[in-house]
């Protein structure tokens, strides 16, 4: 490994920019540099190129990165990271970190990465611009890109693990420049990210729960394999926002802690202590993770979830997830949506059926102090149940019936908030409901939304490999995945009404196999949710919820 520093430590101050053009040696007077493999030998380092800083030339079984001196004394409200961006296919990928400096330091270090398409690093924030994920038909094994999508993506990272990952619109291996504009805002109890290329959004408010203000300094680097290609950057900008205090620690609540989920423990049960006062805070956190227990893990993807007992003794849903396929992940849900139901003494189960061995499941709470733009007060429930779909002799109507619901002085915000998964497969027409897409319609007070029951971006579940077919698009859920709730805001719809009518339809779809298996079915939870931004949120008037 060659590493050239060309700088000594530098901190900044908050609400500060430093920008980088490249223009001359004087661009790289901050920058400490290194290559490794065969670009070690033949570069030897990163370095200027036509007005250009060039990363990583095309070497093979190399890589290349570059440390900069942005660190702030303090942690900041916001960080703006742009660029331009250019390489081609030969490259396995391209990638930054903002690393938090009270781990790695404030000195422009390189952090060891060994795949920069993909820079998982503890105590650091990543993204990865991946341009090589071929296509691979084997059901079982391979990349997971079986239905061979574009091979342009970008992956959110934090604290060692992937988030998320999204394709581009546009090729960014196409060796044409291209605007990268990053920006990380820190808010209560976690950070939100927007990320663009060329203008379109890649990750437009994406949530990162947990990932919460720290200090930090920028490293960029890139890797080449087999093939080899060219990693070009150009007029590179930090704005840093400005400084906020080290946030308070969360106030955490273990609900189950390693307990064995198997064939013999269907159920898991506790009764926890939550704040009996959630005014101080302004995100809740849940963390679900599964660990291997001492035989192995179950080889089947199985329905399962997090639940909270209500005032009535009802379970309510709070996170559904499906297992993966003889693996174990963790996952950090924002469930600060059932703030007045994780107050005070309550009861949690984590449910998951299994007929062989399993997983080992904890459950945490954590209550971030701080402000939150509204709160929620009040959960109304729409629906619950799991309907059977395309059988006109028990119609699907008759269990998604209209809701009529008076909404109570003070509310002065709302979403509904429906989770809705299909099941069932072969002889049903068309798969259905697993492998069967289905467009569907949500009307409140004449308004409507639609969109299509269906998850196209299972192959880049950050838990992978999984065994099974854990790749293929699927009815709205993923193996080894907490399933994303569909959220509509309707607080424009309050003012001066206080009355909301919601509706929810299926497009029309006929199971011509009808008793042939396990019927087709739509395993649905929805609320209404209402909220309050003044003072007075933690306070809850009912409201009336009348079936049309």
């Amino acid at each position: 490994m060659l590493g050239l520093s060309l700088c000594t430590s530098v901190a900044h101050a908050a609400g500060t920019d430093h920008r980088w053009d490249f223009e001359d040696e004087a661009s790289l007077a901050e920058i400490v540099v290194e290559a490794t493999g065969e670009a070690a030998r033949q570069m030897p380092a990163p370095r200027l190129h036509e007005g250009r800083f060039y990363l990583l030339e095309s070497w093979m079984e190399s890589s290349a990165a570059a440390a900069f001196p942005v660190a702030a004394e303090t942690p900041t409200r916001t960080v703006e990271i742009s660029f331009t961006l250019l390489m081609n296919t030969g490259t396995e990928g391209f990638g930054l970190l903002w690393l938090d400096t009270t781990a790695h330091g404030s000195d422009p270090t390189i952090p060891e990465v060994a795949a920069w398409e993909a820079p998982s690093m503890p105590g650091a924030f990543g993204v990865g611009f991946d341009a090589s994920n071929p296509a691979n038909r084997d059901p079982f094994g391979g990349s997971g890109n079986v239905y061979d999508r574009p091979q342009h993506e970008v992956s959110l990272h934090w604290d060692g693990r992937e988030m998320m990952k999204a394709t581009t619109p546009s090729d960014f291996r196409d060796e044409q420049p291209h605007a990268v504009t990053l920006g990380i805002t820190f808010v209560t109890g976690g950070a939100t990210i927007d990320l663009s290329i060329d203008g379109d959004p890649i990750h437009e408010g994406t949530s990162l729960p947990s990932m919460i203000a720290f200090a930090g300094r920028l490293a960029m680097g890139a890797r080449n394999t087999r093939r080899a290609g060219d990693v070009l950057l150009d007029d590179l900008e930090v704005v840093l926002g400005d400084a906020v205090p080290p946030p308070t620690p969360p106030r955490e609540v273990t609900a189950i802690d390693h307990a064995l989920n198997d064939a013999n423990q269907h159920r898991n049960e506790a009764t926890v202590e939550f704040p009996r006062d959630t005014s101080p805070y302004g995100r809740i956190i849940c963390t679900l993770r599964l660990d291997k227990p001492a035989t192995r893990f179950d080889p089947w993807d199985r329905l399962a979830g997090i639940f909270v007992e209500d005032d009535e003794g009802s379970e309510i849903e709070l996170i559904r997830y499906i297992t993966p396929y003889d693996h174990g992940w963790e996952w950090r849900v924002d469930v600060s949506d059932f703030r007045p139901l994780l107050q005070g003494r309550r009861k949690i189960i984590q449910h998951c059926t299994t007929y062989g061995e399993g997983w080992v499941v904890t459950v945490r709470f954590d209550f971030h102090p701080g402000p939150a733009p509204r709160r929620a007060v009040e959960l109304v429930p729409l629906w619950s149940g799991g309907p059977e779909i395309g059988n006109p002799d028990a119609p699907v109507e008759d269990f998604y019936v209209p809701h009529r619901i008076d909404v109570p002085d003070g509310v002065d915000g709302a979403a509904v908030r429906m989770v809705v998964t299909g099941h069932g497969m072969n002889p049903n027409s068309d798969n259905a409901a697993e492998f069967m897409p289905i467009g569907r319609t949500l009307t409140v007070n004449g308004e409507s939304w639609h969109n299509r029951l269906w998850k196209t971006d299972n192959y880049l579940n950050p838990c992978r490999p999984q065994g099974g077919t854990w790749k293929y698009d699927r009815a709205g859920w993923a193996p080894g995945d907490v399933v994303a709730p569909w959220t509509i805001d309707v607080s424009h719809l309050l003012e001066g009404v206080g009355v909301l009518r919601i509706n929810y339809d299926l497009d029309p779809w006929i199971n011509a196999n009808r008793g042939q298996t396990w019927a087709p079915t739509h395993r649905t939870e929805a609320y209404l949710i209402l909220y309050r931004s003044s003072a007075d949120a933690s306070s809850s008037a009912k409201s009336g919820n009348q079936v049309e």
